[in-house]
């Protein structure tokens, strides 16, 4: 539709004359004319469209009619030019990042512009570009604040674009803010959240961690005689609020009962807090210190960056081994979010219009009917959920044999190495490296013969199926300021068991000769790992095994398919020497 026909069809609905539209929008007839003809066509976003949609707006009112101002202005910059003088590659750039960070496809791009979804795909890969650039943007941009505005995404749209969050107060200023940041030639920084995470995980000492906020000096109030049956908050400040006296009541107790925790509130509002993320740390090691184990429902249908920060959030409960991991498998509601935290002592549930966490309300219940109608609503919720991954520590080890032992089938395999792999050093060169190593005879035994039993393994998968390895091979002065230990962490062994400079020569030698004997194991060296105390295997699409070294020795092994999906797209970051 035109800027005239679409004009017009407001001054038809409405029932008023072009003067009447004059007048009140304050523009000359002869504008207004030229306007309803065709003989003229005002700027995108220009004073002039704002003017008339105030004006339509106001005498749709007066005739009975509500037309909202920003619904007019939004269908009127539709139809109208940009005028944007746009760089491509910084537009495609910007475009791929915003549909990755809202978990846009392709496809469902396709459905709402109403395109054909192998051209979309074209034009997302750079092989393509739309007809008429400037169109395409307005519809993009019209299409996801039609979807998010005033959803729970919006936080995450202004961290990428820049935009202050306050400053969108309706779908067209959504749609118009995206408009000029997709043709705005500024090209965004690229935050992979994957490459986030995996840093926070290489860089955590679980020790250290537990030493910062003096987990051994907690000392554990009694438990308190009299407390409120429930309690009320409201708006966002006091639903913090809520959390920590959640917290506080549960660790008060007596009740060693689990806690099953679900919440698909925005995170990044709290996150950005400097205080609650601070107390709200201290409380959870408080829980992990009472001996609490606490099954986390996660909210994994937000945007994939948001959804990383709340697992980020959860690193350090991850490594104590208390904490079980959950997903719901189906998108919950757009409209409205939700938390529903339970322990033996106390209840908290709240609702809030999503994205409006301002007008929630949430209350805490500490009464026992209370506790009991929660904790059977908490079960039923925790049995649709699904594993997000599982998480192995030492006390796991034989069960997590069996396991990784299943992965070993006919599927293609990558692994990204912050170490050597253990079945290509030659038996020889290993026995040379124990040597040194304050390690008991049980222990070197175990590791030679993990060794053996990994090479067979290997050799066996090569005969069916591909394996990918990425190395590191690091300068003389690299591996003078941070030396490579045996890669130990399938046998849960953290002891820093060091290749010199001419043992670890030697075995990556020999890592390339035995992938010069078989076809399908390719190695690729990498002169600059960002990770060094981590690595992470993709098995086909269907799973991640990501491997902490020490500091806990841990694994996750992680089904849900977008995780997967964004680690198989991840590229690991070159670090500069």
């Amino acid at each position: 539709m035109t800027f005239q026909e679409q004009l017009n069809s407001y001054i038809e609905q409405i029932g008023i004359s072009q003067k009447e539209l004059a007048d009140e929008s304050g523009l000359s007839n002869p504008t207004i004319s030229r306007y309803c003809s065709g003989g003229r066509v005002p700027a995108c976003n220009s004073p002039q469209i704002r003017q008339i949609a105030k004006a339509l707006s106001t005498l749709a009112s007066s005739g009975g009619l509500v037309l909202r101002e920003e619904d007019i202005a939004a269908a009127l910059n539709e139809t109208v030019d940009t005028g944007l003088m746009v760089d491509y590659p910084v537009f495609l750039q910007n475009l791929n990042l915003l549909l990755k960070s809202l978990d846009i496809r392709g496809t469902e791009l396709a459905r709402a512009l109403n395109y054909d979804a192998s051209h979309i795909s074209k034009i997302l890969n750079g092989t393509r570009k739309p007809g008429n650039l400037n169109t395409f943007i307005t519809e993009t941009a019209s299409y996801i604040a039609r979807r998010f505005a005033g959803s729970g995404a919006l936080p995450g749209i202004a961290r990428l674009t820049g935009i202050p969050a306050d400053r969108i107060r309706s779908a067209s200023d959504l749609r118009n803010h995206l408009v000029f940041w997709l043709g705005s030639n500024s090209a965004s920084d690229p935050e992979e959240p994957i490459g986030r995470f995996l840093g926070k995980l290489d860089d955590f000492d679980l020790n250290e961690y537990l030493k910062a906020i003096h987990f051994d000096e907690i000392k554990l109030p009694p438990a308190a005689l009299r407390l409120p049956t429930s309690k009320t908050y409201f708006g966002l400040t006091h639903m913090m609020e809520s959390e920590l006296d959640f917290i506080k009541t549960t660790v008060l107790s007596k009740s060693a009962e689990d806690c099953i925790l679900y919440s698909d509130m925005p995170l990044e509002e709290m996150a950005s807090d400097p205080e609650f993320p601070k107390k709200w740390m201290f409380g959870m090691a408080m829980l992990l210190k009472k001996g609490l184990h606490l099954h986390i429902i996660h909210d994994v249908n937000r945007p994939f960056p948001e959804m990383m920060l709340g697992l980020e959030s959860h690193i350090p409960m991850y490594m104590t081994g208390q904490i079980s991991p959950y997903y719901l498998p189906a998108a919950q509601g757009s409209v409205f979010s939700h938390l529903l935290k339970v322990s033996g002592a106390a209840a908290l549930e709240g609702s809030a219009i999503a994205g409006k966490q301002h007008s929630g309300k949430y209350v805490l219940y500490r009464a026992r009917e209370d506790i009991r109608h929660y904790r059977k609503r908490a079960a039923d919720l925790l049995q649709k959920s699904y594993p997000l991954m599982d998480i192995y520590r030492m006390e796991q080890k034989s069960l997590y044999t069996l396991e990784i032992a299943k992965t070993w089938g006919d599927e293609p395999r990558k692994t990204v190495c912050g170490s050597l792999p253990l079945f290509t050093i030659p038996e020889d060169l290993l026995t040379s490296v124990l040597q040194r190593a304050e390690l008991s005879d049980e222990t070197r035994a175990e590791i030679l013969a993990f060794r053996a039993e990994s090479r067979e393994r290997a050799l066996s998968f090569l005969k069916k199926s591909t394996l990918q390895l990425i190395v590191p091979d690091l300068s003389a002065d690299q591996y003078e300021a941070q030396p490579v230990s045996l890669s130990l962490a399938d046998l849960f062994i953290e002891n820093d068991i060091l290749y010199s400079r001419e043992e670890y020569d030697a075995h990556l030698q020999e890592t390339l000769r035995f992938a010069g004997e078989h076809p399908n194991l390719t190695v690729e060296k990498n002169p600059a790992p960002a990770f060094r105390n981590i690595s992470y295997t993709i098995v086909g699409e269907r799973l991640v095994i990501v491997s902490k070294e020490k500091s806990p020795a841990i694994h996750f092994v992680i089904h849900h398919k977008k995780m997967v999906q964004a680690f198989r797209n991840f590229i690991p970051p070159i670090v500069e020497s």
